[in-house]
């Protein structure tokens, strides 16, 4: 009886392996031993594919923001104003609870800064072109980081269970969704009257 001969594996097999790994342990917790155990192969083969573990890191949260990017783009297609900006918030809702450990990975602070310049380009399109689509021609990026902070930050406490059960998590984020709107109105509102 021979033996099966060993899968060759490659640099996309680590990748998913690890993402697999992010979301069962969270992003603090994968190392390169448990990588290698995942992958069942040793730990120096892992060097072949990747340069070490923050380059892995970066390269997961790299390639999440792009994904991330590539679901809000599809949200915001053919939309504008507040329905496009009610799909934007909708979508980066369910991608955080779909991968709430690859989430957090994401938007943390960026690990290979020109990678992460790169990859995160869809996202922000996505975001200024709806806020664009308010009539805002210039919009400030404070702005666009305020629109994404709000909806971020219920998001992040609701990933970390911060809210007690007497508390709805769909109504806090709708709130701030309208909020979100409001404000939004409200700049095209200011930039009317300093025209």
């Amino acid at each position: 009886m021979t033996a099966e001969p060993r899968k060759r594996l490659d640099h996309e097999q680590v990748l998913v392996a690890a993402e697999r790994l992010v979301d069962r342990l969270g992003w603090p917790h994968l190392t390169m031993s448990e990588l290698a155990r995942e992958l069942g192969v040793a730990v120096p083969s892992l060097y072949r594919h990747v340069k070490n573990l923050d380059a892995l890191l970066g390269e997961l949260q790299n390639r999440t923001i792009s994904r991330l990017g590539t679901k809000l783009n599809r949200a915001a297609m053919g939309r504008s104003a507040e329905a496009g900006i009610r799909a934007l918030a909708a979508t980066l809702r369910e991608f955080a609870r779909e991968h709430p450990n690859r989430y957090d990975l994401a938007m943390r602070r960026a690990i290979d800064r020109d990678g992460f310049a790169s990859a995160s380009i869809g996202a922000a399109a996505a975001l200024d072109a709806i806020v664009r689509s308010y009539g805002i021609d210039d919009p400030p990026l404070e702005t666009q980081v305020s629109t994404f902070a709000a909806l971020h930050g219920v998001i992040v406490l609701e990933n970390s269970g911060f809210f007690p059960s007497v508390i709805d998590a769909d109504v806090v984020y709708a709130q701030v969704l309208d909020q979100v709107v409001d404000l939004l109105a409200s700049a095209v509102l200011d930039e009317v009257r300093a025209g």
